[in-house]
């Protein structure tokens, strides 16, 4: 697995592009979403680097160059998939302490007012991270890559229109009314979504003519 986060983190900061925007994001959401209270936009932050991280993998296994990378490790493929997916609470873990020393140089700065480290947020953006991403994950392996980065944006944004409700009108928010993120039911929905996401892109890699 550390082979697998080693290569994926390579190829991320190595890319220009990708490291600017890694750079650049959370300004930018702090800026597109206004809420009342700092913990919704800790939320946003966390679970948003998460996903991203763990999806531009994705975005690099579909060229020749990431693929041979991939498939040069001594491993098989249900093993890569496994750890792919494993390797999304590492980068959750990472994304905490990235966003923490960040949030916390604004904060101290005075640039606004934010959270930087919230447990309550922390428990709640797991599984919102396993939904969004067992939804993605099979898309990756299964569809042409035009056609799953659709399915990315869609779960993207749908988030992030969810993050804005929520953070604009608090507890008369759509999300809140509905209670996407509270009760145990979300959790045990993700997990049992999760391990089926797994079975799938395992099967699918398996079958996958690489």
């Amino acid at each position: 697995m550390l082979g697998i986060i080693k290569r994926d983190l390579m190829l991320l900061f190595c890319n220009k592009r990708d490291g600017i925007f890694m750079l650049f994001y959370i300004p930018f959401l702090i800026l597109i979403i206004d809420s009342y209270d700092p913990k919704w936009l800790y939320l946003a932050i966390i679970v948003a680097y998460t996903y991203i991280v763990s999806i531009t993998s994705f975005h690099y296994d579909m060229d020749g160059k990431g693929r041979n990378i991939i498939n040069s490790l001594p491993i098989n493929g249900g093993t890569i998939v496994f750890y792919k997916y494993l390797s999304t609470f590492v980068y959750f873990i990472m994304t905490i302490v990235y966003a923490g020393v960040y949030l916390w140089i604004i904060n101290a700065t005075g640039i606004k007012n934010v959270d930087y480290f919230n447990i309550e947020m922390i428990i709640k953006a797991i599984p919102i991270i396993m939904f969004t991403t067992s939804i993605v994950f099979p898309a990756y392996f299964y569809f042409e890559p035009n056609i799953a980065r659709i399915f990315h944006m869609i779960v993207f944004i749908g988030f992030f229109i969810g993050m804005a409700n929520l953070g604009a009108l608090g507890d008369e928010s759509l999300v809140k009314k509905i209670g996407l993120f509270q009760g145990k039911s979300m959790v045990f929905v993700s997990i049992i979504m999760y391990m089926a996401s797994l079975l799938l892109s395992m099967k699918l890699y398996q079958s996958r003519d690489l």
